[in-house]
């Protein structure tokens, strides 16, 4: 074990992580008083520097994807990622600070977690995207010893869908590898993976059918279906070359199809049509945008930011048809032009139909909102089903924004988290904040949540580095930022500490 003097501890400024190299390790060092804490400084989650983000009493938030820590432990407490910051043991001598750096250990340790021992509980999980993922690896790291299946129309272990729309499309190496969890991660925690389909809910009888007739008997149901894309039924929607982004496989498709295709045609735009019209530019193909509205995005952020992004948009090659309603498709087996209704034609050789998702609620035995939602209480379970709950773009959940159904996938994670311990019986902790980014012509982190406002008070001017601030009644519900990083991590963890919105 190599032992570094990283310097004298009068110089370390106080309550502020600092990037330290001990020899040729970069390290994460605060100092508050006299004493010295020194942790792994990359992210576990895209191996970003911590060293840029804020610390609030013992809580780091990475400050670009607002994954937390509790430095006293080095435990991760919120996501996303998976891994705890590596402790190294500190000795101060003569003022100075020595940090023991050991060979070969892994600076983001897994969290402790328990294997099956115990058959009589059992957690059948629906789905396995991010709220199911969370769940499951939550369950065991809170000690359930039971069985756990994890029940998937998909043959793929869990994933980062926030990576279809980005490099998976664009044809570059993503940050960290596309599976979340792999097989040999579900079974070291005795996680058994189903693939099938969850058709019909028997709640009296705690069982549920899959689509092909099998049963699974539960103590505790965790419904985690996620979305499935909207389509159009328009004349043409059978033709070849008209994709959806939804799943691995549709991204995949998508990909290969946009290696052959020299001009594309998206229709939508929101955040993933957005993200996905520019890793296509990327690929030099001719890409047309569609919208029935001016402004892309005006209805979430406000019509000077979606201006911006429109702009940054076009910047790279992106062409925008506004006022468009799309009447069919045209073509002789594949697509060869979308057909606008004021007779219009854009001619392209494959589509992408980015309309939105509707929660994937179909499933007898439940009984949804209009919009195909599950209604929570605050634990996430749901009314009149005991022992079921709702997790992730499903699920409408009480709390200090209101209910809401919130479709981002860190929300998603935080939910599946929250369910476990629920079934545990264990105490959800502190309140949820949302928080979303996307990757645009530059970086938008987005915090809280507002789906309208009164006023939006600018800090900054939209193409430049801004916060902005939506406020409603009084509150500031929800900040988006680029440029400010460390600004919005700040904000974050004044709302925890308000619990929810904050006042103007």
């Amino acid at each position: 074990m190599a032992q570094h003097d990283i310097g004298a501890v009068a110089d370390l400024e106080e309550n502020r992580p600092l990037k330290v190299m001990a020899g040729e390790t970069a390290i994460l060092v605060i100092r508050r008083g006299s004493e010295v804490t020194a942790l792994a400084h990359a992210c576990p989650h895209f191996g970003l520097p911590l060293s840029k983000g804020h610390l609030d009493g013992d809580r780091l938030i990475c400050p670009f994807h607002h994954a937390c820590f509790d430095v006293s432990t080095g435990r991760q407490t919120q996501p996303p990622g998976h891994g705890d910051l590596r402790r190294y043991d500190i000795e101060i001598r003569d003022g100075h600070a020595f940090v023991d750096i050991p060979e070969g250990v892994d600076p983001h340790p897994v969290p402790a977690h328990v294997r099956r021992n115990d058959t009589a509980r059992r957690v059948v999980i629906a789905g396995a995207g991010a709220a199911a993922d969370a769940c499951a690896l939550t369950l065991r790291e809170e000690g359930f010893e039971g069985v756990i299946e994890m029940i998937s129309p998909e043959a793929q272990p869990p994933y980062d869908r926030t990576l279809l729309s980005k490099a998976m499309i664009a044809g570059g190496d993503p940050p960290r590898r596309l599976t979340l969890t792999g097989p040999e991660a579900l079974a070291e925690r005795d996680i058994d993976f189903v693939e099938g389909r969850v058709a019909a809910i028997d709640a009296q009888a705690g069982e549920i059918r899959t689509a092909t007739g099998a049963t699974h008997a539960y103590d505790a149901l965790v419904i985690a279906t996620g979305g499935t894309a909207n389509r159009l039924d328009l004349p043409g929607a059978d033709l070849g070359g008209l994709h959806y982004l939804r799943s691995r496989a549709q991204a995949g498709a998508l990909a290969e199809a946009a290696g052959q295709a020299q001009r594309a045609v998206l229709v939508g735009g929101g955040f993933i049509g957005m993200e996905a019209a520019l890793s296509l530019a990327k690929r030099g193909l001719e890409v047309t945008v569609a919208l029935r509205e001016e402004v892309p995005l005006a209805r979430i952020v406000g019509e000077e930011i979606g201006r911006a992004i429109r702009a940054e948009h076009e910047a790279k090659g992106v062409r925008f048809v506004t006022g468009a309603q799309v009447a069919g498709f045209e073509g002789e087996g594949r697509v060869s032009a979308v057909k606008l209704d004021n007779g219009e034609r854009i001619e392209t050789d494959l589509a992408l139909l980015a309309i939105g998702v509707r929660p994937a609620t179909d499933i007898e035995g439940l009984s949804p909102d209009e919009d195909g939602g599950l209604r929570t209480g605050a634990d996430l379970g749901l009314e009149g089903m005991p022992g079921v709950y709702a997790a992730g773009d499903v699920a409408r959940v009480p709390g200090p924004w209101g209910p809401v159904r919130i479709e981002h996938w860190r929300v998603a994670r935080q939910h599946g988290a929250r369910v476990a311990r629920a079934i545990m019986g264990h105490e959800p902790g502190e309140d949820d904040v949302p928080f979303f980014w996307t990757a645009l012509g530059r970086q938008y982190r987005y915090l809280g949540h507002a789906e309208g406002w009164d006023e939006i008070r600018m800090d900054g001017e939209a193409t430049g580095d801004f916060v902005a601030r939506y406020v409603k009644d009084g509150r500031v519900m929800a900040l988006l930022g680029a440029g400010r990083d460390a600004e919005i991590a700040r904000a974050h963890a004044e709302m925890i500490r308000a619990g929810g919105p904050l006042p103007i």
